[in-house]
């Protein structure tokens, strides 16, 4: 794996966003520069839009941005009180706490989108979803009468029902993570991972090319949240896969057909930058400065 190659990538196609977390976790940048990136993508009404999910060109506020914005923060150990109380105001006001929230809103029509986003369901309300949302806003610590409520709503939907997207299990970990530890949260932590071994879009198989979420994704880190869930071996073996996706041009490509070739380059700098930050927490890269990175082979930790 060559870091500088990757390096590269990313200041040729990453967005501002992109360079400006590049910088914080390699070389000794500032968090106050990743918020000031992410606020310009921010509305007048708390919530996110200008395509900060690249694959939805809208400049309005979709909830879709919502998550994105929010997993940014979480992605990057950053709190900010006022991002996200805006961001509750506008999720409060959206989201109805006995059907849910859309994913995107049908006003997001007539702008340019994957086809994945041309499925009905998207601008259907979905509890799961809202789950995501809470848990990341919870995840923040902000106090909103609102958030509590829908929080005690939201734990009562994990228990009751099962959550078959992976991508709506990532996030609903965020609002476990966020709670003390009691029997009743780690009950559910383990509800969760039950369902997250059958939901869509999973993909524990090391072999599989199909888009979906790796073990990666739930634990980019020997401390995340949900590290017990997978064992040493699965993990070392993902981290190898995950090396050895590097292109010649430095980044990691996408597995899905993003609406155009702008967006395709943000995603891939956006993944790029992914697939460095989780080999950097396990000590996969123990140096860049020249050149060829190396590589601690067998590290999980």
């Amino acid at each position: 794996m060559n870091f500088e190659d990757a390096a590269n990538f990313l200041w040729k196609h990453g967005r501002l966003l992109e360079r400006r977390i590049f910088e914080c976790v390699f070389l000794d940048g500032s968090k106050s520069n990743i918020l000031t990136s992410l606020k310009a993508y921010q509305n007048e009404d708390g919530g996110f839009g200008h395509a900060l999910e690249p694959d939805l060109r809208v400049p309005d506020s979709q909830p879709l941005y919502m998550e994105f914005a929010l997993r940014v923060l979480y992605d990057c150990n950053i709190k900010d009180e006022e991002l996200s109380q805006k961001a509750c105001d506008y999720i409060s006001k959206l989201a109805d706490l006995e059907k849910g929230i859309p994913t995107i809103l049908s006003s997001s029509a007539k702008y340019p989108r994957a086809e994945h986003w041309n499925n009905s369901l998207s601008t259907e309300p979905s509890f799961s979803r809202l789950t995501g949302l809470v848990g990341l806003l919870k995840w923040q610590g902000i106090e909103h009468s609102w958030l509590d409520k829908a929080t005690d709503i939201c734990l009562k939907n994990i228990s009751s029902k099962t959550y078959e997207d992976a991508h709506t299990i990532l996030t609903a970990f965020c609002l476990l993570e966020s709670l003390p530890q009691t029997d009743y949260i780690k009950g559910l932590f383990q509800k969760l991972s039950k369902d997250l071994f059958i939901a869509n879009f999973f993909r524990l198989d090391v072999d599989s090319h199909s888009y979906g979420l790796s073990p990666l994704e739930f634990s980019p880190s020997s401390t995340s949240y949900c590290r017990s869930i997978f064992s040493d071996d699965i993990i070392l073996e993902h981290l190898k896969v995950l090396e050895s996706q590097q292109d010649d041009d430095g980044g990691w490509h996408i597995e899905w057909e993003p609406p155009g070739e702008t967006a395709r380059l943000e995603w891939r700098a956006y993944k790029t930058l992914k697939s460095l930050m989780i080999l950097h927490s396990y000590n996969r890269i123990v140096q860049w400065s020249t050149g060829k990175s190396t590589l601690q082979e067998g590290s999980t930790n």
